[in-house]
């Protein structure tokens, strides 16, 4: 087995034809069929069925692919480490952010890796925490940036970036008294938000997870108002002072910026969430994942100290400036 035969049946398997895989990496049909033959007998497993329509994997195959598309993937990311090591960070990195965490790191993320390395290619998931545990598990994404105790898997490996602040959103334009009364508020106690009707994301966001574990703390049920699925949709109905939400300052610092929206501080008990950088074990961690991991966390610095990203920084400011120089020079 080589890495040559590897290539043709991972190829093969996606396009779902010998000719269409020889067609795509420029080869003739009976070099790809040879390998493939030589592949199975090496194995002793029927990987592909053949027909008239072309051909697919069967049982053993499915289960070679995944083993295939790892064994690649390590030697890629092997030779990545090799020439990271000797030159600045380059190459492709994969990153997911959950859809607060999107709203307030990606922009300045992307123009960052843009102005400081321009040879590394980041491309960018925005997800639902269980999304991306899911694409880190698969290994289609390097890192993430997501909340705590969203995944049990031991192989993940947690920075910890802040433990951010959680607010109740009301938008200015409103009309409903209570919520105009709401707007001349700074705090408010976790006991009073049960008077309300809250949007509120699925029972199994971590969101609402936390949620529920300040409700058995405390004793007080929440009146859950069903969300829209994805946080900008939920943000309009928001500013269109038609309800009020609960979210973190991250995902909706640029409403508070041009008034469309007050952060009400939630109290008693006060309420907060942690966010960490999140990777596994599993994933050999290449200069240009730590290029952008480092990134993040400088990032995460600015943003919190522009008061975009409140709660309390989990990151030692001294120790990830020292560290940018081993990635600019």
């Amino acid at each position: 087995m080589n890495s040559k035969q590897l290539h043709y049946f991972i190829k093969t398997a996606e396009t779902g034809s010998i000719s269409a895989a020889a067609k795509e990496l420029g080869l003739a049909q009976p070099a790809i069929s040879q390998q493939l033959a030589n592949l199975e007998h090496e194995l002793s497993a029927l990987l592909f069925e053949r027909d008239f329509r072309g051909v697919r994997l069967t049982d053993s195959g499915e289960r070679f692919y995944l083993h295939a598309k790892a064994i690649i993937q390590q030697m890629d990311l092997a030779k990545l480490e090799i020439t990271d090591s000797k030159t600045h960070p380059a190459g492709p990195v994969s990153i997911g952010m959950a859809q607060a965490v999107c709203n307030v790191l990606a922009i300045p993320l992307l123009q960052e890796i843009e102005q400081r390395w321009p040879d590394l290619n980041m491309q960018l998931h925005c997800g639902s925490p269980q999304q991306l545990n899911a694409l880190l598990r698969s290994g289609e994404i390097d890192l993430a940036v997501n909340y705590e105790n969203t995944a049990t898997d031991k192989e993940f490996i947690y920075q910890p970036l802040i433990r951010e602040n959680i607010y109740l959103i009301v938008g200015t334009d409103t009309t409903k008294p209570e919520y105009q009364r709401l707007l001349g508020k700074t705090e408010i106690d976790f006991a009073e938000l049960a008077k309300y009707e809250i949007v509120l994301p699925d029972k199994n966001d971590p969101l609402s997870m936390m949620l529920s574990r300040y409700e058995n703390h405390t004793g007080i049920t929440l009146n859950r108002k069903q969300n829209f699925g994805l946080l900008m949709t939920s943000l309009r109905f928001i500013t269109a002072g038609n309800g009020i939400i609960i979210l973190p300052s991250s995902a909706i610092f640029h409403l508070e910026k041009t008034q469309h929206v007050v952060a009400i501080k939630i109290v008693s008990p006060v309420m907060t969430r942690e966010v960490s950088i999140v990777n596994t074990s599993a994933r050999t961690s290449t200069r240009a994942m730590q290029a952008v991991s480092q990134a993040v966390k400088e990032i995460t610095i600015s943003t919190h100290a522009s008061n975009q990203w409140r709660g309390e920084l989990l990151l030692n400011p001294t120790l990830v400036t020292s560290r940018r120089n081993a990635f600019t020079n």
